[in-house]
């Protein structure tokens, strides 16, 4: 199957968020001593206690080096959070939500869009996880390209772990995974999931505007459900309480290839669910960065939402080059919150 290619004015809404940003993430750290009084009445029963006879206090056991024991320290009591380390083909941040005190950490991998948007709007939702943003070109087929051959991901994963350890995280291990994307970030989750071994592993896939689809039949706009079938067997697996699966689509049109609103509605009529009309305006983000990138005040409003068990699909009005960005901007209100609160239902404790 080609890859699906896009026209100059899509190239330009997309190639506007496609490079890494640069920036640092601080946390403060408040320290606080509890001293507790001694009462005068507790003092003075202290005083009149009778007086134990003379003697000569024993000595101390000797301590060998090896019965010495320091206190244990969080794995994460020395983890450096500042700007970011470039791993593999993307950028790997730890945001100040971020806390692991066994060196055992939550993944996001984010294809496609601003590195540092996206990390910002993790650490905004309150998501306990790293975060590596992958950017490999402007088209879908980049991204289905190179995460083509077996073992990608695998090997992206390795060198979060190499990573996280070398920033100060003690013991770090891989714990849960999530998979999100924006506009043509979709083609890798595609690639990935289409994998058993990999579709077993991934706990949520998020989407933001994204999934195309080419044509059966382009005069009746019949939707290939072969290309978005690993999506469509994620879905399903989320509907029944199995994975969590968060999609958002605009109303932007496309003559070529299949649109986020059609794939969505694809995916729904495949697994038997249907829409119901809605209104709502989700959270605009309170930090400089989110709010940066949008060129008009165009944020998102929903008209729709589809919703089983862990499975939610919202559609949001808008035909224009911000309203497909604002997916990404508002990211921390709309497909976040579903993971924090998905990931918290089995939450280690910290």
């Amino acid at each position: 199957m080609k890859p699906l290619r896009l026209n100059k004015r899509t190239e330009t809404i997309v190639g506007r968020l496609a490079l890494v940003a640069t920036g640092a993430l601080f946390l403060g750290v408040m320290a606080f001593v509890a001293v507790r009084d001694v009462s005068a009445p507790a003092l003075t029963a202290a005083v009149h206690l009778p007086a134990l006879p003379s003697a000569k206090p024993p000595a101390p056991p000797e301590v060998t080096p090896e019965a010495r024991v320091e206190p244990r320290t969080r794995a994460d009591q020395h983890l450096s959070r500042e700007g970011y380390t470039l791993v593999s083909a993307g950028a790997l941040f730890v945001p100040w939500s971020f806390a692991s005190a066994d060196g055992t950490f939550d993944l996001l991998i984010h294809f496609h869009g601003n590195a540092e948007l996206v990390a910002e709007s993790v650490a905004a939702a309150g998501l306990s996880a790293l975060v590596l943003v992958v950017n490999v070109g402007v088209g879908s087929g980049a991204y289905d390209t190179r995460y083509g051959p077996p073992g990608m991901l695998d090997f992206d994963v390795a060198r979060v772990v190499e990573t996280a350890s070398a920033r100060g995280l003690r013991g770090a291990r891989l714990g849960r995974l999530a998979l999100a994307a924006w506009s043509a970030g979709y083609g890798a989750i595609g690639r990935i999931l289409a994998r058993d071994e990999a579709f077993s592993r991934v706990s949520a896939v998020l989407l933001c505007d994204a999934l195309h689809s080419n044509f059966v039949n382009k005069g009746s706009r019949e939707v290939d459900m072969e290309r978005i079938a690993p999506f469509v067997r994620f879905a399903d697996k989320a509907a029944a309480g199995e994975k969590l699966f968060v999609m958002t689509h605009s109303e932007i049109g496309e003559f070529r290839y299949a649109t986020t609103t059609e794939t969505s509605d694809a995916i729904l009529r495949a697994l038997g669910i249907e829409r119901s009309r809605t209104i709502g305006w989700p959270d605009r983000p309170a930090f400089p960065l989110g709010r940066a990138v949008m060129s008009t005040e165009r944020w998102l409003e929903q008209r729709s939402e589809a919703q089983r068990g862990d499975l939610h699909i919202a559609g949001y009005r808008g035909f224009k080059e911000d309203d497909h960005i604002a997916h990404l901007a508002q990211m921390s209100s709309t497909v976040l919150p579903a993971l924090v609160a998905y990931w918290k239902r089995s939450s280690r404790q910290d």
